[in-house]
């Protein structure tokens, strides 16, 4: 043939004939398969994270034990020989039991747990809160003294109309004072 010469039969494209069903499922479920598998290997290669959980871990607890031993006999160093021998004596351990607090006969408590009540009417809530902590009063409460069930959420914003005490009374600190308290705009009832 020569570089003019024309081919003696045209080319002719021939279609591809389509492979069966069963051909293809031989070729994409193996390759599906191993994708997979890759993705496996490849998605667990990634380096090592450690998490820790505390509450599967609970801290430790700490227990001290105290252990009362008994007291040991003294040896005299360089004692003369003693012709009658005795048992060593040993002591036992000292143990002291709590000591009870006895009211007095008419029912007051010791002087050193009561105290006298000031008078906290007029004053700021927070004001009378501090005064009666600082007197020996812990136990204290406040109302709203209008009915209308409001909570002292911040005690600034109220004022003191009563209390459940009356001022100058001297009573046991465990008594519980109640204020009863109006807002600093309102007047008391």
């Amino acid at each position: 043939m020569t570089w003019n010469q024309q081919p003696t039969a045209p080319y002719q494209a021939v279609a591809p004939t389509p492979k069966p069903g069963w051909a293809r499922k031989r070729v994409i479920i193996p390759s599906a398969v191993g994708l997979f598998f890759f993705g496996v290997v490849v998605g667990s290669a990634g380096g090592e994270t450690k998490t820790t959980s505390t509450a599967a871990n609970p801290a430790p607890t700490v227990t001290a034990t105290v252990t009362a031993k008994a007291a040991e006999p003294a040896v005299a160093e360089a004692a003369p020989p003693a012709t009658k021998t005795t048992a060593p004596k040993t002591a036992a351990p000292k143990t002291t039991a709590p000591k009870a607090v006895v009211a007095p006969p008419d029912g007051k408590a010791p002087a050193e747990e009561r105290a006298k009540v000031l008078d906290f009417v007029g004053m700021g809530l927070q004001e009378a809160q501090d005064s009666a902590q600082a007197e020996g009063f812990f136990l204290l409460t406040s109302h709203d003294s209008t009915g209308a069930g409001r909570m002292q959420v911040f005690d600034r914003n109220w004022k003191v109309c009563s209390q459940s005490v009356g001022a100058g009374r001297t009573v046991d600190v465990g008594t519980e004072l109640d204020f009863g308290t109006v807002k600093l705009t309102e007047s008391c009832p």
